[in-house]
């Protein structure tokens, strides 16, 4: 992968600016640094835009009524330049070569479209150290995947209007669209664990991801 190759780096946020600052940090020190970084603030009611903007370059801060994940991640994607595509929740986390070694898989395989990694949970850090919580394990979410814009522009936007799920039906909806993917057998994210995770506050919502997963058979059932 040349090394002038242009990664943007999308994270929606609301709300966040107890963990905004290290989730940036954790971007900003990668072996290859993102050349343009945007932060959506999706209506936050404290100060999440402005530990954004006290980043400076490359980190851009976009301003947007509250519309959920998926319509942040979305505002992000329309925003940012890049070839390739990365995302991050503010809550979390990236390893130091989360970007570099999906780079280079991605050069020696031009074949591959997207690259997802590992992930480990964790809820406290010791001297800056993300104290883990669980073995790490296979992760095919947003902020655990390299992809190349093309790839994503062919499975299109993030759905809107959900709690949850979104994750999971643009990943089906990829696998529909038959894209080449690839797993680092590397972490590349770590999830933090707090008392205001989506899914500990929406449990109810969980019922989003029934249906995404029917929604992908009836799409198929279609296609035959």
């Amino acid at each position: 992968m040349p090394a002038d190759q242009v990664v943007g780096v999308v994270i929606p946020a609301r709300n966040a600016e107890r963990w905004l600052a290290s989730a940036l940090e954790s971007v900003l020190v990668q072996g290859h640094r993102p050349l343009d970084i945007v932060v959506v603030d999706d209506g936050s009611e404290d100060g999440t835009a402005a530990v954004a903007e006290l980043s400076g370059p490359p980190v851009r801060v976009v301003r947007a009524r509250r519309g959920g994940v998926g319509a942040a991640r979305n505002q992000g994607v329309e925003a940012v330049g890049g070839d390739m595509l990365a995302f991050l929740d503010a809550d979390d986390l990236w390893t130091p070569s989360r970007l570099s070694e999906p780079l280079v898989l991605l050069g020696r395989r031009p074949e591959v479209e997207v690259v997802f990694g590992h992930v480990r949970s964790f809820c406290a850090t010791v001297d800056g150290a993300p104290q883990g919580l669980d073995a790490a394990r296979p992760a095919h979410l947003p902020s655990a995947m390299l992809i190349r814009r093309a790839a994503f522009d062919r499975v299109g936007a993030f759905r809107e209007g959900v709690i949850m799920g979104e994750s999971l039906d643009w990943l089906l909806r990829a696998r529909e669209a038959g894209l080449r993917e690839a797993t680092l057998d590397e972490q590349v994210l770590w999830r933090r664990v707090h008392d205001r995770n989506t899914t500990l506050r929406h449990r109810s919502a969980q019922r989003e991801y029934v249906r995404a997963l029917k929604a992908s058979l009836d799409r198929r059932r279609l296609a035959r």
